[in-house]
């Protein structure tokens, strides 16, 4: 047999080689052991290439810190968690940090974007229990799948951005795992729009609240959001306009004139309105007037046909009309009025003007109520 180490001859079974010395069993290695107070690091017993991290024991029990793909993570993170002084929040849930954020941001976004954060939240409900330090790229990825739309799939890796970033700035997690995050392709459909006759049949049936609502999008351009937000403050009938607007520097705060030569949509809005105080004009929330107004009128006429209605919603699977099709229908008979692109732009809230709103106003409402003469109804 030839030593191990110094590869020259040596009697069978040697124990040690007599040229270098070198002891012929190979022994094997001792586990690393962590010193006692400091941790323990071991494998799982379900998966021999998974490590398990655990601090020092609290209270009589040891901390569980999470499962690693090797040894050296695992030490890595019981050496992160004694470093940085045993952090409060290291387990907290994902949606304790979410409660955390939320009580923050909130304050300092518009009612709008706390809608939508809040409606976007209950799509985590899959994974809310985790531990903050355990959710990976996968977890918010599947959310992102299960949605139904581009603009659900950014809302999802938005929100979940900003609730790790979060986490990463208390030291919860070491990696923003939600930037990883891959938005599906869809396929971009053509928006439905509201047809001269679909126009005419709701003018028949103008009595009705519901279709009076429908009539005042197709005749604004307002997104359903702003008309639920609308307050009776905001109107100026003197003078024949409104303020309103969302989501969008430009869209905030932005004029729209009453188109003059339909009187009636004024006239809508005037009987809506119970008393002159601060309140909204609707009173209703944008899950009602999608539902009970939108839907509801048009299923009656028969100008959308669900294939359900659960618990008062109204489920579509295939292409239908929607609420945003009235601000698309009104972009459309704008634009073959003759309505310039750079008013229409500021009426419907897409253009990225800095004027004050008090300037805006004495420099260009004539001008804009001059293009909303332009519209006639259909």
């Amino acid at each position: 047999m030839k030593c191990i180490r110094c590869r020259k001859e040596i009697p069978e079974q040697s124990l040690y080689c007599l040229y270098c010395g070198k002891k012929q069993v190979s022994e094997k290695k001792k586990p690393h052991r962590r010193p006692n107070g400091t941790g323990t690091v071991s494998r799982d017993s379900r998966c021999k290439n998974i490590w398990i991290a655990h601090a020092p024991s609290s209270g009589g029990k040891r901390i569980y810190l999470g499962s690693f793909p090797t040894a050296g993570d695992a030490r890595n993170a019981i050496d992160n968690y004694l470093r940085e002084g045993c952090p409060e929040l290291y387990h907290a849930t994902l949606e304790e940090i979410y409660q955390l954020w939320s009580e923050i941001h909130y304050r300092q976004v518009s009612d709008s974007a706390v809608r939508l954060y809040s409606s976007t939240w209950k799509r985590f409900a899959e994974i809310r229990h985790l531990k903050m330090h355990d959710v990976r790229t996968a977890h918010f990825q599947k959310i992102v799948n299960q949605a139904k739309s581009e603009s659900a799939c950014h809302a999802v890796r938005t929100l979940a951005v900003l609730i790790c970033r979060y986490a990463l700035e208390n030291d919860i997690i070491r990696k923003n795992y939600a930037e990883f995050i891959r938005i599906p392709r869809f396929e971009k459909s053509e928006k439905k729009i509201f047809t001269p006759e679909e126009i005419a049949l709701l003018w028949a049936h103008s009595d009705d609240k519901r279709v009076q609502f429908i009539l005042f999008l197709i005749y604004t351009g307002l997104r359903i959001g702003e008309v639920a937000n609308l307050k009776v403050s905001d109107i100026d009938f003197e003078h024949g306009y409104f303020i309103c607007g969302e989501k969008t520097k430009a869209g905030r705060n932005r004029i729209v004139p009453f188109p003059e030569n339909i009187p009636e949509i004024a006239e809508f809005v005037k009987g809506w309105i119970q008393d002159d105080s601060g309140k909204t004009v609707l009173n209703a929330t944008t899950a009602q007037l999608r539902h009970q107004y939108f839907y509801s009128a048009l299923a009656e006429l028969h100008l959308a046909e669900p294939d359900s209605i659960e618990h008062g919603n109204y489920q579509f699977s295939g292409s239908h009309l929607t609420p945003h099709s009235a601000r698309h229908t009104f972009a459309s008979l704008s634009a073959s009025a003759g309505i310039p692109p750079e008013h229409l732009r500021k009426i419907i809230g897409h253009a990225n003007y800095s004027t004050t709103a008090e300037i805006y106003i004495h420099q260009d409402i004539e001008e804009l109520k001059s293009q909303m003469k332009k519209i006639r109804k259909v």
